[in-house]
């Protein structure tokens, strides 16, 4: 994974101090039952060499400062590196998704994602840090202890002492196979479930509107409940092995209690070797004990890396990250030449045999019915999706060498769905320029049309529009997207289907404010109703994909075709709403 690769060129030197000190602050815990055993040893006989038992009891408290601040200083460099390298994968994570085509976003969920965000960036995160440092202290503590103890009583008991480690490893390697499984699983039910509640949260509305409160609630809770019993039985197995180690380390214990005792008799060796030879089995027991805790955050943070990792793989938008091209190279002129297009690439065709010419400064429209292309092609002219070279052209330069970045920073779009940020109105429309001065808002305002709804907002432009713009209406909404379009001053603009929530008189006020005050701008208009393109340069009607009628509005009503009957059933319909 090319992010974990660029963060170690960048902070994996943090990891070698904090090695070092780990290293030191494992040598340093080995000497405290030397200590012990040495004090211990003192105090035996007619007279204990009391003096020197306090120096022995002092060592002992040195040696605790002295791994106090070893270890304060290796989890500083380990554990803190570790929190580096969470902020850096997220900050990738969030990155890469800005990379990603629509088409991506279309087939994964809001909360599927939450979960790459959070929690596989956190197991990645406790591998490199908590699992390391434990792996590592470990290492360390049982190598200078299984040394210490060498020194310390014969190699026999040594022998007897070490003789189940290979048993309790292996109990601990077959049962984090099983960890590894069962985690993926608690992820995978994580992403459904995060995905379930926000999508319910989104659309509560609706479910109120509908009264289907009841049933969503029973549909959640076979979901909840079988992600209760995925992370039960991922307990059950991850609670074996502590359980398992603690067994075969008791019967290291018994076994050392009687072989080490009897020695202690004989005289072959001294009780405070005994003791330390204890200690030091003590030492020993709690990094295998921990093996349990490694080799579960182990197995979480390598079925979270290769589920990141699946992520980073996918292709990116393939000029995403290319060269800037300026703003003004790229004027408002398109030109569309026999153009196909499927979303699969293989799959049926969205869009046929789509060709028409769009002067700088002139306006387009394009209707017909739904589900007829219209939206799909705006998205191939925004560059979501990809086409084929020699189909699409801005100011006679191909799309496909126009980086997508450039090309949309010269876009205004206005989509369907006016989604606004739970922020202020006037940062909502900001947001496509955020040098953008208080003056230019208000006057961006007043060409949506926004500026004479202003007594409505209680704090004025500071009003907070709530989640998705909650707290305006729909026609708010759709202005304050269309102001949040117009403050960058586009050279094109692209209106899909954004008037619907409006009625016709603020339509009219608003088309009339972009021709008079906007002039030179040249803008696509999507639309249902077709009062607001009845003064475009040209129409475009669209049906299955394809372009079926083409003209102006009066060209259009002389051919009489399927635009012309729709723009009779709109006026009659107006007609009787207003009583005509």
């Amino acid at each position: 994974m090319e992010p974990l690769r660029r963060f170690f060129r960048k902070y994996g030197w943090r990891y070698i101090p904090g090695v070092i000190f780990l290293a030191l602050s494992s040598w340093i815990q080995t000497l405290g039952p030397m200590a012990l055993g040495n004090a211990i040893d003192l105090l035996e006989g007619e007279d204990p060499q009391l003096e020197a038992v306090f120096t022995q009891a002092g060592w002992i408290v040195l040696i605790a400062l002295g791994t106090f601040v070893t270890r304060f200083i290796w989890r500083h460099y380990i554990i803190g590196n570790a929190r580096n390298l969470e902020v850096s994968l997220r900050e990738d994570l969030f990155a890469k998704l800005q990379s990603l085509p629509v088409s991506f976003f279309n087939e994964h969920k809001t909360g599927d994602l939450m979960a790459y965000a959070i929690n596989d960036v956190g197991a990645v995160r406790m591998t490199f840090g908590p699992a390391t440092s434990m792996m590592l202290t470990g290492v360390g503590v049982g190598t200078f202890t299984v040394l210490s103890m060498g020194v310390a009583v014969p190699a026999k008991l040594m022998i007897w002492a070490l003789l189940p480690l290979p048993v309790a490893i292996a109990a601990v390697y077959f049962i984090g196979k099983q960890v590894r499984r069962r985690f993926t699983r608690v992820q995978e039910l994580f992403s459904a479930i995060s995905g379930r509640i926000q999508e319910s949260i989104s659309g509560m509305r609706t479910l109120k509107a509908f009264a289907r409160e009841e049933e969503e609630i029973d549909a959640f809770a076979p979901q909840n409940e079988e992600m209760q019993n995925a992370n039960i039985q991922l307990a059950d197995v991850s609670s074996l092995l502590n359980p398992i180690i603690q067994v075969i380390f008791g019967i290291s214990f018994l076994t050392t209690l009687g072989l080490g005792g009897n020695m202690v008799y004989r005289g072959e060796i001294s009780l405070g070797d005994f003791v330390a030879f204890h200690s030091y089995l003590t030492m020993i027991m709690s990094p295998i004990i921990s093996i349990g805790r490694i080799i579960n955050l182990l197995q979480r943070g390598m079925a979270s890396y290769k589920r990141l990792n699946a992520i980073f793989e996918l292709p990116s938008i393939p000029d995403f990250e290319s060269g800037e091209m300026p703003a003004q190279d790229i004027d408002g002129a398109i030109q569309v030449r026999n153009l196909h297009f499927s979303y699969s690439g293989t799959g049926p065709e969205v869009l046929s045999d789509i060709s028409f010419t769009l002067e700088k400064g002139k306006v387009l429209g394009i209707v017909g019915p739904i589900g007829s292309g219209k939206s799909t092609l705006i998205s191939v002219l925004t560059k979501e999706y990809p086409v084929e070279e020699g189909q699409v052209f801005f100011g006679g330069k191909d799309i496909r060498a126009i980086p997508a970045k450039a090309l949309r920073e010269t876009i205004g779009i206005v989509p369907q769905d006016s989604f606004l940020f739970g922020c202020s109105i006037e940062e909502n429309i900001q947001f496509y320029q955020p040098g953008a001065t208080h003056e230019d808002v208000l006057q961006a305002a007043h060409l949506s049309g926004l500026d004479r709804d202003l007594a409505q907002f209680p704090q004025g432009w500071k009003t907070i529009v709530g989640e998705r713009g909650s707290h305006l209406s729909g026609g708010q909404n759709q202005r304050v997207a269309i102001a949040r379009a117009l403050i960058r001053k586009p050279s094109l603009l692209i209106l899909d289907d954004c008037l619907s929530a409006v009625d016709t008189g603020t339509e009219a006020a608003i088309l009339e404010n972009l021709k008079t005050q906007m002039e030179g701008t040249t803008a696509i208009i999507i639309t249902h109703r077709l009062s607001a393109v009845l003064s475009a340069d040209e129409i475009l009607y669209m049906d299955e994909g394809r372009i079926t009628e083409r003209g102006t509005h009066a060209q259009l009503m002389e051919l009489d075709g399927d635009y012309a009957k729709l723009y009779r059933q709109q006026s009659n319909q107006e007609g009787e709403e207003a009583g005509i």
